[in-house]
C-alpha cells in the first residue's frame, strides 16, 4: 500500500500542473481537486471536498453542491472505463455563476464497489463509437444545459422541444411576470400545484400563500382554511390562494369564495386548478370544448376573474418528441440521490417509453423509472427493466382490410341519438337535458338548430 511519502511529490506535481484535476471517490463524492481547479473555478478546492458529483440535481440548495454535481462524468464511465466531455460548470442562486467550458477525460481506476474515477481538463478524442452512450450523452447535455436555467420540479413540465413545451414556457413567463389570477386546466399527473406555486413564486415570492382542498369544503371549512392568510389581508397586505379542484368545489363555497375575493379586491389572489379529461394532440380544436371545460362546476362569476390567464396542460401523450429529455431529467434526479447506478437509458428503452401513452403522464412516467432504476442490473436500464405494463405495451393497430369508416358521420349520429333521447326524456326542457349532458343551455340550442329542430 502506498504510504502518505509517497502520494505527498505526486500531489504536487499535480498541484503544479496547469491542467484541473480532480478525483471522485467510489460513493460518487469528490475526494480530491487539484489547485488548477481552484484557479479555474475561483474558490478553494477544499469547499468542495466531499460534496455529491453525481449528474443529476444537487442534492441542496447550496450552490456548491451543485457546482460539484456539473463536474461528474458522462454516461457509460463504469463500462467504457474512459470518455470524454465537455465539462461546462456552473452555479445557481445568488452566486449563479458559469465558468468557461473544458474538454475533460474521464478515466476510471479499480472494479465495481471500489472503483474511483479521475478527471483531467484538456483536449481530448474519445475512440470508438457507442450508439446508445453517444444518444445518452447528447441528452444528458441538453438536460444538464436546461437544468443551469430551470433548478424546480415545476420545470419538468416545460423541458423539452415540441410546440406544446414551448407554448407553455412562454406562458409560464408571463404568469410569472404579473400578479394575476390564473386558472390551470390540466390532465391527471401533470404537475399542476407545482406550476401553480412556480407561478406564485415567481410573480410574489415574500407573499403568502394558502392551499385549498376545493373538493372538501364548505362554506364554513373553507373560512377555517383561509383563517391565516385573512388575519394578513385585514392588515392591508397582500396573499394568494391555490384552489386544488376547483371544478368539484360546491356552489356554496365558491359563493363564499368570491366574498372574500370580492371583499379584499385585488390583494387576495387566486389561482385554480381544475381537471380535464384528454388534451391529447397539440391543439384542441373543438372551441366548444374550450369555452365550456368549467362551465357547469364553476360559477360565472368565479369564471370571470379568469379572463386573462388561462393556462391548459398537454399529456405526454402529445408530448413524444420531449419524452427522452424529460425521462433522462427524472433518471439524473433519482441517481443522485443515490436510488441506483444506471446512468442511461438504451435505445430500445427510450423506444419504449416514448410508444407508451402514459395515462397518468408525468407521475407514471416518475414511478415507471423509480422501478427502472432499481430494477436496473447494468449502467444502461434496458426494456426489461421497466414496469411490465410499458414494455409489454402494444398500439391497436387498425386492420386496413375491413371496409372504412366515417368515423365523424359515427361520431354525430351517435351525438345527435344521445341528444334528442336526452330532451324527450327531460319531457322538452332544455336547461334540464343541457345539465343531464354536461353542457351549456347555448350549446344545447346549437345542436338542436343544426338538426333543423
Amino acid at each position: 500500500m502506498a504510504t502518505s511519502t509517497s502520494i505527498r511529490p505526486l500531489s504536487r506535481l499535480i498541484d503544479k500542473a496547469a491542467d484541473p484535476f480532480w478525483v471522485i471517490g467510489p460513493d460518487g463524492k469528490l475526494a480530491y481537486l487539484s489547485g488548477s481547479v481552484g484557479d479555474w473555478l475561483s474558490i478553494e478546492p477544499e469547499m468542495l471536498v466531499g460534496r455529491s458529483c453525481v449528474a443529476g440535481a444537487s442534492i441542496s440548495d447550496d450552490p456548491l453542491d451543485f457546482l460539484a454535481a456539473s463536474l461528474a462524468p458522462p454516461p457509460g464511465i463504469s463500462n467504457r472505463g474512459s470518455a470524454s466531455l465537455l465539462v461546462q460548470p456552473s452555479m445557481t442562486g445568488k452566486r449563479a455563476r458559469q465558468f468557461t467550458a473544458m474538454e475533460t477525460r474521464f478515466v476510471k481506476l479499480g472494479h465495481r464497489e471500489d472503483a474511483i474515477v479521475l478527471a483531467v481538463a484538456g483536449q481530448f478524442n474519445d475512440a470508438g463509437y457507442d450508439g446508445d452512450v453517444e444518444l445518452a450523452r447528447l441528452l444528458r447535455q441538453r438536460v444538464d444545459t436546461w437544468r443551469r436555467h430551470h433548478s424546480d420540479v415545476a420545470s419538468l413540465v416545460m423541458l423539452g422541444d415540441s410546440k406544446v413545451a414551448i407554448r407553455l414556457r412562454r406562458q409560464l413567463k408571463l404568469a410569472g411576470e404579473l400578479r394575476s389570477d390564473v386558472l390551470i386546466e390540466s390532465p391527471p399527473g401533470c404537475l399542476e400545484e407545482a406550476i401553480a406555486r412556480t407561478i406564485h413564486d415567481r410573480s410574489a415570492p415574500s407573499e403568502p400563500v394558502v392551499v385549498v382542498e376545493g373538493s372538501l369544503m364548505d362554506a364554513e371549512l373553507l373560512d377555517a382554511s383561509l383563517g391565516p392568510i385573512l388575519h394578513h389581508l385585514a392588515d392591508g397586505k397582500n396573499a394568494s390562494v391555490i384552489l386544488r379542484d376547483m371544478d368539484a368545489t360546491v356552489v356554496e363555497a365558491q359563493q363564499r369564495l368570491i366574498d372574500h375575493l370580492e371583499t379584499h379586491g385585488d390583494r387576495l389572489r387566486l389561482i385554480g386548478l381544475t381537471s380535464i379529461t384528454h388534451l391529447t394532440t397539440d391543439d384542441d380544436t373543438d372551441p366548444d370544448s374550450q369555452d365550456e371545460t368549467i362551465a357547469n362546476q364553476v360559477v360565472d362569476r368565479l369564471q370571470d376573474r379568469f379572463c386573462g390567464l388561462r393556462l391548459r396542460l398537454n399529456s405526454l401523450a402529445a408530448r413524444i418528441k420531449d419524452v427522452p429529455l424529460i425521462a433522462t431529467s427524472l433518471l439524473d434526479r433519482r441517481r443522485a440521490t443515490g436510488e441506483g447506478n444506471a446512468d442511461r437509458f438504451s435505445s430500445a428503452a427510450l423506444d419504449a417509453l416514448v410508444l407508451y401513452p402514459w395515462p397518468d403522464n408525468f407521475r407514471e412516467l416518475d414511478q415507471a423509472i423509480r422501478h427502472a432504476i432499481r430494477a436496473a442490473r447494468h449502467s444502461a436500464i434496458a426494456p426489461e427493466d421497466l414496469p411490465l405494463a410499458i414494455r409489454s405495451y402494444q398500439p391497436t393497430v387498425v386492420s386496413t382490410e375491413s371496409e372504412p369508416i366515417d368515423l365523424d358521420q359515427v361520431v354525430a349520429d351517435f351525438e345527435r341519438q344521445l341528444i334528442l333521447s336526452t330532451v324527450e326524456s327531460a319531457d322538452g326542457n332544455r336547461a334540464e337535458a343541457a345539465r343531464r349532458l354536461n353542457i351549456s343551455r347555448a350549446r344545447l340550442l346549437r345542436k338542436l338548430e343544426s338538426y333543423s329542430l
